[in-house]
């Protein structure tokens, strides 16, 4: 028993620092998904993301795995994404494992979108929850009007 209970302990202990390993450091490159106009975002590419949100609109989508919501939006948002061709960069924001970033947008409710041009977001324009994808593209074409 003790022997399984320390091989099981070397196993956490090794997916622990696998984990760790994987992090990427503070200057690297927005991790893109398979679409171009996905990216996942963390603290350690937050900074790049605005950036490119001087040049074009940013949708940062706040969400969790255990969110039944958020993973209905997922495939949705992810397919207008490449459905609109570069007219908006999506970046998903994972809440457990990048809580700074929720806190620092204060997010209280799963799914948020939040849209952001030239490093900051545009007030009032919250997107909360998830009515299907009619109402996720009219917001999505609200927000390229506004310019």
């Amino acid at each position: 028993m003790f022997a399984r209970l320390l091989r099981l302990g070397v196993t956490a202990v090794a997916v622990a620092a696998a984990t760790i390993m994987a992090v990427a450091p503070a200057g690297a490159a927005p991790a893109t998904t398979a679409n171009e106009n996905v990216v996942k975002v963390t603290s350690a590419n937050h900074a790049q993301v605005m950036e490119i949100s001087k040049t074009k609109l940013v949708v940062l989508d706040f969400g969790a795995t255990w969110c039944g919501p958020c993973r209905q939006m997922k495939p949705v948002i992810e397919r207008l994404a490449a459905e609109y061709n570069g007219r908006f960069l999506l970046g998903e924001v994972d809440v457990d494992t990048s809580r700074d970033l929720a806190s620092k947008y204060r997010i209280q409710y799963l799914p948020t979108l939040v849209p952001v041009r030239n490093g900051a977001e545009l007030t009032g324009s919250r997107h909360v929850g998830y009515r299907g994808e009619a109402a996720l593209r009219s917001w999505i074409n609200a927000q390229l009007a506004k310019g």
